[in-house]
């Protein structure tokens, strides 16, 4: 008996030092510091003490700098620029995956508690899967440490009623405030507990309702002063009142849509993201132990009830909230299996064969199987772009994500820059004070005005684009090709061949073109790239590159109208990669812009390849509908689009086709279905 207790601890051990494993993986993901705020956040820390206008004012661009803004994450700037001065980029990689390590740690022991350790070890790893979505150094793993400390503190008073520990909360919510705006999240759990207390004994009293009213207040009068004074302390920040009800207000100016804001279900439409999959199912389950609880033990949990609705409402508002709903998702799971998982125990058959240890030990075992697969899963699909990596492994940026800013300051080029949103922190941090930015990654830091009438539009009109450029007397573009929107694309495609602009940079991440009118004319023709250097320098990238680097660089070459070049490179990656879904849209897209029917046959068959792959989307659907059009297979052509619709019934393309379709017919100019 002793020898099989020592092998399940030794078990449980290895089992938990297995997960946290998991989770260090997910997190050593390198820096692609074009693409992510931590340069603006670096800076803030930098020159806080030097200038506090960063608090309040615009203050890193030259477009918008009189623009009120709320910097309601200083503290995390002040706390990562510390650990960048220590030990630079490493140094603050590290102590993000520390930072994950805790959270998880202390979460999965909140469950543990609850439901057992291998009950919680079997919900962890789809949890740990959808951490995945948010690895990057940010703020907000500041709000997901403290919201577990802060649902820590107060199911352990409302267990044992000890509310003298409700103290800890209030040094927690004074620093959480400055680190970032999920501080209302914790405002928003005490709340939820105080009307958890407060409700029964209200609903309970048969009396008027200054009696029921006065029963709810004296079950919860602890609960809501700690609320009130909670709610005082949040208002000790640099915007007082404003940075208090910010939260609630910061998408309110909005001009710029971001990805991450989207619901999965629009994402879903866009993209293959296996941890929308993973989403759902936790929901589901989270869902069902809610009834399942409730049916066995007859009683509502309002606590969790609130709970579950609103972390629910938060995964469902915007895909940047399935990391913390993972986490939460772990907690209440465990939490509402509790009455189940002791209903079916308390059948003898069941008491007599869970009290055998070896089924324990076979549990183990299967637990730690699933942990090993994980771990080789995790470790195969790093080597090329995946739900679960975005970048290579490693503790420091990624490869060649400083060299544009090396080249701008070597060869002494300057503004005033025309930048993307994408890579405006970046410049932010490498840049400021020399040059101030035209736009970064803080929607809420401009006017909905801006983003709507210049810096979209300026991207898409050319004409536009001379009289804005006239306007600002722009020197220099500095701009990240990774950016996938419509209008950045078009900007790409129209400026590279500009006869006003010389691209004298570019690498996997980011392109520099000098404005020849602004420019010494010796600094152009020294630093300019013709076609044939294009090409050589494209190709010498793309073999050095990671995947997600080859991308990039066959979708640049796409732009600057060297289709020959990306496709050479999407059939390298196939070459290695056979099933990358990716690559063989990328491949059919390339092909199906030809006037060759052999060659729309051809993207036909890498559309179809993607499609098996289970590449199965509306956009894919939509293309080789048009397709079969182009080669007057109408019928076919119908097919894909209701296709499309079958997959979203509100597919703009699809339904604007299939009417053209119906028109058609009624007009006698197509031939009627049988």
């Amino acid at each position: 008996m002793f020898k099989e207790l020592k092998t399940e601890k030794f078990l449980k051990i290895f089992i938990f030092t297995g997960l946290l494993f998991l989770v260090l993986i997910i997190f050593s993901q390198k820096i692609e510091f074009t693409s992510i705020d931590l340069g603006r956040h670096l800076e803030n820390g930098k020159i806080i003490w030097q200038n506090p206008q960063v608090l309040f004012t615009n203050f890193y661009s030259y477009t918008e700098t009189n623009n009120f803004f709320i910097n309601h994450h200083w503290l995390s700037g002040v706390i990562f620029y510390g650990f960048y001065l220590i030990g630079g980029y490493q140094l603050l990689s590290l102590f993000n995956i520390l930072l994950a390590l805790a959270i998880f740690g202390l979460t999965f022991n909140l469950a543990r508690k609850k439901t057992g350790f291998y009950l919680s070890g079997f919900l962890s790893l789809p949890v740990i899967f959808l951490l995945s979505e948010r690895v990057e150094i940010r703020p907000e793993a500041f709000s997901y440490l403290f919201i577990i400390l802060t649902w820590s503190i107060i199911t352990s008073v409302a267990a044992d009623k000890n509310f003298r520990r409700l103290n800890w909360l209030i040094p927690l919510f004074l620093f959480w405030v400055n680190l970032h705006i999920y501080f209302f999240i914790g405002l928003v759990l005490v709340g939820f507990q105080a009307m958890a207390e407060f409700l029964p004994p209200f609903f309970r009293n048969a009396d008027n309702l200054k009696s029921r009213l006065l029963a709810g207040w004296l079950a919860a009068r602890l609960w809501i002063k700690r609320l009130v004074i909670l709610i005082f302390v949040c208002l000790l920040n640099p915007n007082t009142w404003r940075g208090l009800f910010y939260p609630f207000n910061i998408l309110h100016n909005y001009g710029y849509e971001i990805a991450e804001n989207k619901t999965i279900f629009y994402l879903g439409h866009l993209m293959i993201n296996y941890n929308f999959f993973i989403f759902k199912s936790l929901l589901f389950l989270m869902v069902f132990s809610l009834i399942a609880d409730f049916l066995i033990t007859k009683k509502l949990r309002l606590f969790s009830l609130f709970s579950i609705v609103f972390f629910s409402v938060l995964g469902l508002f915007a895909a940047r909230n399935l990391a913390l709903f993972g986490l939460i998702s772990l907690v209440l799971i465990s939490d509402n299996l509790v009455s189940l998982k002791d209903f079916f125990l308390s059948r003898p058959p069941l008491i007599k064969l869970v009290s055998r240890r070896p089924i324990r030990l076979y549990l183990a075992g299967i637990l730690l199987l699933l942990i090993v697969s994980s771990f080789f899963y995790l470790i195969a699909s790093a080597s090329y772009s995946s739900s679960f990596f975005k970048r290579p492994l490693g503790l420091d940026l990624n490869d060649g994500s400083a060299d544009s800013v090396k080249f701008f300051k070597d060869n002494h080029l300057s503004g005033p820059i025309f930048n993307n949103y994408d890579i405006g922190s970046a410049l932010i941090f490498w840049l400021y004070p020399q040059e101030k930015v035209f736009v970064d990654n803080r929607p809420e830091a401009y006017s909905e005005k801006f983003f709507k009438d210049i810096y979209k539009p300026l991207q898409t009109d050319p004409a536009l684009w001379r009289t804005v450029s006239a306007k600002y007397n722009f020197k220099t573009i500095y701009f990240s090709h990774t950016d996938s929107t419509p209008w950045a694309r078009q900007f790409l495609s129209f400026i590279l061949t500009d006869e006003n602009w010389s691209l004298v940079y570019f690498d996997r991440y980011a392109v520099i073109l000098v404005n020849k009118k602004l420019t010494d004319p010796a600094i152009v023709k020294k630093l300019a790239l013709d076609n044939l250097a294009f090409r050589d320098r494209l190709r010498v990238l793309a073999a050095a590159a990671d995947l997600r680097g080859k991308f990039n660089l066959a979708s640049l070459a796409e732009e600057n109208g060297q289709t020959d070049l990306a496709q050479s490179i999407y059939q390298d990656i196939l070459f290695v990669y056979p099933g990358n879904q990716q690559a063989l849209v990328a491949l059919g897209s390339l092909y199906a812009g030809s006037q060759s029917n052999i060659d729309l046959q051809i993207a036909l068959t890498y559309f179809n390849r993607a499609r098996e792959s289970g590449y199965r989307l509306p956009g894919i659907y939509n293309q080789i509908a048009l397709v079969y059009w182009r080669l007057n297979n109408y019928q076919k052509a119908e097919d894909a689009w209701r296709s499309a619709l079958d997959l979203d019934k509100n597919d703009s393309t699809a339904l604007y086709y299939l009417q053209q379709i119906k028109s058609l017919r009624l007009e006698g100019r197509l031939p009627l279905v049988k």
